[in-house]
């Protein structure tokens, strides 16, 4: 096995870093700091700086004018991005695979314009009795005629700002379990789709959820995404697609929380000395490069089983969920160290980007399922028990 990146995505890898460096570390701090809050002008910057460094669309295919690149350069770009604690534009929410196939109207409406930039899409899964178990959902949707009625409850809207439609799942037949449940591309403005309330979250650069309910809300016929009864699949595997980008992330909050320790170990002075001269910092460091050497070569390792085809042991669940499982924790703990390196001072908002990058994290424990739920998912599949 070479573990050695290519020429090609070196380079990308340099672009990534010359972004960063140039257009995002100097004055990420004046920014807003919840996504709701960026300005057309901000975000419209953003998207042009990330063409002009060939960053965006990495994973749209050619014929669609993008990149056609693959899980690997997603990792690596954002690894990157992820070292400033703030929303940048072209993140988690390209286009779903299954949005190619789908039919040219659908194209026309749903997912041209987002590959435009014109617009944005959101999901909500997430219901208030039903969450990492996406089989236990209530929501239904009942076909009539030409149409389907929606009706249920919603705990989460996520990646709504911007966004002028969401990817809503249901049941469309219960006696099917979870081949019987469907997902819906719904307008944000269709009647009896109403917002009940914000839901302010930890990750305070990640804005506002919302708790939604649907009234019977009708979606014409052709709004279903993919067959009916193929949502449960179609969520799952983009649910491991988010997972490694959950990895790419962990890696550069890792990555920057570290530099930033050391650097700090080595100018301070205490009792007459470097703080790095002192065997429990070193320590400290030592074992947040343990965490972050885990956490590169398990996310580039699910990332190259993906791009291989899923080749292997049950490549792409199993490693997707182990990059999730294990990967945020990691990150979680080299954060942790890093501030208690800096002492009171890792503690400021504005100065260190530590208090951000610990609240994306801990909130990543709960996105795309737990951990636990990760431990579980990869116990079946080393036990061949796939559900």
């Amino acid at each position: 096995m070479d573990f050695e990146l290519t020429e090609a995505q070196l380079d990308l890898k340099r672009r990534a870093q010359e972004f960063m460096a140039t257009e995002v570390l100097p004055d990420y701090q004046s920014w807003p700091v919840a996504v709701e809050d960026y300005g057309p002008e901000l975000t419209a910057r953003l998207s042009a700086k990330l063409d002009e460094y060939g960053l965006s669309r990495l994973n749209v295919p050619k014929e669609y004018g993008g990149q056609g690149l693959g899980a690997m350069e997603d990792v690596i770009v954002l690894t990157e991005t992820a070292k400033a604690p703030r929303y940048l534009p072209g993140g988690p929410f390209t286009p779903w695979p299954v949005m190619y196939q789908a039919s040219e109207a659908i194209k026309e409406k749903y997912l041209y314009p987002v590959l435009e930039g014109k617009t944005g899409w959101s999901m909500c899964f997430t219901e208030p009795d039903a969450g990492a178990d996406l089989a236990g959902i209530k929501t239904t949707a009942v076909h009539k005629g030409d149409h389907w009625v929606i009706n249920g409850r919603k705990m989460w809207r996520t990646g709504h700002a911007g966004a002028s439609y969401t990817a809503v799942a249901a049941v469309t037949d219960a006696s099917k379990g979870t081949r019987g449940i469907s997902i819906f591309l719904v307008d944000n403005d269709t009647p009896g789709f109403t917002k009940v309330r914000d839901v302010p979250v930890l990750a305070r650069t990640w804005g506002i959820e919302e708790d939604l309910v649907l009234d019977n809300v009708i979606v014409p016929e052709e709004n279903l995404l993919g067959e009916p009864g193929a949502g449960f699949e179609i969520a799952q595997h983009q649910f491991n697609r988010f997972r490694l980008r959950l990895g790419g992330a962990a890696l550069g909050m890792a990555e920057r929380s570290q530099d930033l320790a050391v650097e700090y170990a080595n100018e301070r002075e205490v009792f007459g000395g470097k703080l790095g001269n002192n065997q429990a910092i070193q320590w400290m460091l030592t074992d947040n490069q343990y965490d972050i050497e885990s956490i590169r070569w398990n996310t580039y390792h699910a990332a190259w089983l993906v791009d291989r085809g899923g080749k292997g042991y049950s490549a792409t669940r199993l490693q997707a969920s182990m990059v999730k499982g294990y990967c945020i924790d990691a990150g979680l703990r080299v954060v942790d160290r890093s501030m208690q390196i800096l002492g009171g001072r890792g503690l400021s908002i504005d100065d260190f980007p530590f208090g951000d990058f610990y609240s994306q994290l801990r909130m990543c424990k709960q996105m795309e399922g737990s951990t636990e739920i990760m431990k579980i998912v990869m116990a079946r599949e080393i036990l061949g028990r796939r559900v």
